[in-house]
């Protein structure tokens, strides 16, 4: 009887120590809120930009696809193949279908400056290789036209009827695309009769886009018959390997810098917050509260501050990645269950450790000095 009545009666002792300095407890969440914001929008920034590099491998439409010797990303290293090596493809046994296809990076002298671009060449008879998604217009089919992204019509000024200058020549905007960019790449597309002629090179392709209902036994074929064959995954692979050597080196170190940098604002925040409360918990020992109990009072305090902060990043987060998606669309932010996690872990680690130690410390502290430590 006696303890049911002493736990019904128990002082909520860590809300009402967080409720005693609510500027303070709120500028803590805040901090911890920013420190947390910084490590999922950095890892965010990787995250996109790992998916955006293989945006056109996951959108190919092909099971196969017969490169140059040594071509192991379509844009990066591109080669060249013979015109009939479509048709031959197209011959070997398991082959549903085959279409040819051109890509390279390009840069476009526009009016007001040049721009980087990815171009994608693909046969327009066929429905592999081409755009995927349209905010308005169609697909080229003839050798004067050609269709883009549309954020880089946006920013560009382009609009259907607008003529595009690609390798000196003068090409007329057909369809806008949707979500059709690389990293800070835009894609656009033309026909492979339109690039041939572009770069003088009649009667030849780059690769050929390959169907077929048994991949892997047709892979099997046409590498016995001398072709050298990849998978939309391994371009996939390819694709993100690549862009690791580009920019996985300094954003991956922006990344490591914000978590470390992150992790220790948690750790002053929430150690700061318990040194503060020296004087309280000192009493409360004083009082007759045990060793236990006093650390338990303050891991408590600090993970119901990191979850707060947490609260708080996740709607800085998202306001952070609508004004960057504004700002500067080039820049992808992802949040991904990983990132979500390591921030979390991190977090909750440094915040457990920052709680303890001042904690430990207090619970060995004689009720003398606490109360010497009153004002």
């Amino acid at each position: 009887m006696s303890t049911r009545t002493r736990s019904s009666g128990s002082v909520p002792v860590t809300r009402r120590l967080l409720a005693a300095r609510p500027v303070r407890t709120a500028a803590g969440a805040v901090g911890i809120g920013m420190a947390l914001m910084l490590m999922l929008l950095l890892s965010g920034l990787w995250a996109g930009v790992q998916d955006r590099v293989t945006t056109y491998d996951d959108h190919l439409g092909a099971d196969l696809v017969v490169v140059p010797p040594d071509t192991a990303n379509l844009f990066a290293d591109p080669g060249v193949l013979p015109g009939p090596t479509v048709e031959a493809v197209a011959g070997v046994t398991g082959v549903d279908q085959a279409a040819s296809l051109r890509t390279l990076y390009l840069i476009l002298e526009l009016p007001h400056g040049k721009a980087a671009v990815a171009a994608v060449a693909s046969d327009p008879s066929s429905t592999l290789g081409g755009p995927w998604s349209f905010t308005r217009g169609t697909a080229p089919r003839t050798v004067d036209e050609v269709a883009v992204d549309a954020l880089f019509a946006d920013q560009h000024d382009l609009d259907l009827g607008s003529r595009l200058p690609m390798l000196g020549h003068p090409m007329r905007v057909v369809g806008l695309t949707d979500d059709t960019a690389l990293f800070m790449t835009p894609l656009v597309f033309t026909t492979t009769d339109a690039m041939n002629q572009m770069l003088r090179s009649p009667d030849t392709t780059g690769s050929v886009l390959v169907t077929t209902s048994d991949p892997a036994a047709t892979a099997q074929a046409l590498g016995q018959a001398g072709y050298t064959v990849r998978t939309p995954a391994q371009l996939h692979d390819a694709s993100l390997t690549q862009a690791t050597k580009i920019y996985g080196s300094p954003v991956r170190l922006m990344v490591s810098v914000a978590f470390i940098a992150g992790t220790l604002i948690v750790a002053l925040v929430a150690y700061t917050r318990v040194v503060e409360q020296q004087r309280d918990l000192g009493v409360l020992k004083a009082l007759g509260a045990t060793p236990a109990r006093i650390r338990r009072i303050a891991v408590t305090q600090t993970v119901t501050l990191t979850g707060l902060g947490a609260l708080a990043a996740v709607a800085l987060f998202l306001l952070a990645r609508t004004v960057l998606a504004w700002w500067r669309p080039a820049f992808p932010v992802e949040l991904t269950p990983a990132t979500l996690t390591q921030a979390a872990l991190a977090a909750a680690a440094m915040s457990l450790l920052a709680a303890w130690l001042p904690a430990h410390r207090l619970a060995r502290m004689d009720a003398a000095s606490a109360f010497r430590s009153q004002p």
